[in-house]
């Protein structure tokens, strides 16, 4: 008889939740499945649709990160602190099954029922579309290159402004212009842009790492310079160290 293809193909979505627990082998398999739109199987290839959102849910506890070519295809970032968990639970307590759809300010904008997506692949396609469009002037753009270069020139970076980092820096402005409903790109959606792209990509240095250390500084002074330091904290930084156009 006849063994039958395992023809199904990979959902339109998926959320990994605490990928960077996952063994190497895995998140290899995740790395081929985002850059190139398959997976393997023992018996079969699976591709994805042409529209495909991998989304990694990370735990910050232990500290431990993505493989870093496969942290680097991700585009944005975003933290979820312990305040912001409280308040989705007041929010969904506040929404109890006897809630009315009548949105409250304590418990924010009521959300349509799911039967939809709310971006279908018509949406998506005019999103790109509208992107083409928008415009980038001159300044706007050596505001960009100048963030970038004094993001990899800060004490405080030991990696991780990469080019497919740049990449997707150009092309986050351009669609938040587009959801900002303007048809030009504004350094503060540039500013938002780095905030998001940079998040999970910087790796910060060491007391031993860092530059000065070549030149003689007291380790205990650079470890005192260092302690606190964050991720959040560089990209400030950055950006408030670099000229922004009028």
């Amino acid at each position: 008889m006849e063994k039958e293809l395992d023809d199904r193909k990979v959902a339109g979505v998926i959320v990994a939740k605490n990928l960077n627990y996952a063994t190497q082998d895995v998140q290899i398999q995740a790395l081929e499945l985002i850059r190139n739109k398959r997976i393997f199987s023992r018996a079969a290839m699976h591709t994805t649709s042409k529209i495909f959102l991998f989304i990694a849910l990370l735990s910050t506890q232990s500290g431990r990160r993505l493989a870093p070519h496969l942290n680097d295809l991700f585009a944005i970032a975003h933290r979820h602190t312990s305040e912001s968990h409280v308040l989705m639970l007041e929010r969904t307590a506040s929404q109890g099954p006897g809630s009315s759809n009548t949105a409250t300010p304590n418990s924010g904008p009521k959300l349509p029922p799911q039967s939809s997506p709310l971006f279908t692949h018509a949406d998506l396609s005019t999103l790109r579309a509208s992107m083409a469009q928008v415009r980038l002037t001159a300044e706007v753009a050596a505001y960009l290159h100048n963030i970038v270069v004094f993001m990899r020139m800060s004490r405080y970076v030991a990696g991780g402004v990469s080019a497919p980092a740049t990449a997707h820096l150009k092309t986050l402005v351009k669609a938040l212009a587009v959801l900002h409903s303007i048809s030009y790109v504004t350094p503060s959606l540039v500013a938002l842009a780095a905030r998001k792209v940079y998040l999970h990509r910087i790796r910060l240095v060491t007391p031993e790492t860092e530059r000065s250390m070549q030149w003689g500084s007291d380790i205990e002074a650079v470890r005192a310079m260092l302690q606190g330091a964050t991720v959040e904290d560089v990209i400030e930084d950055v950006l408030a160290s670099v000229e922004t156009p009028l």
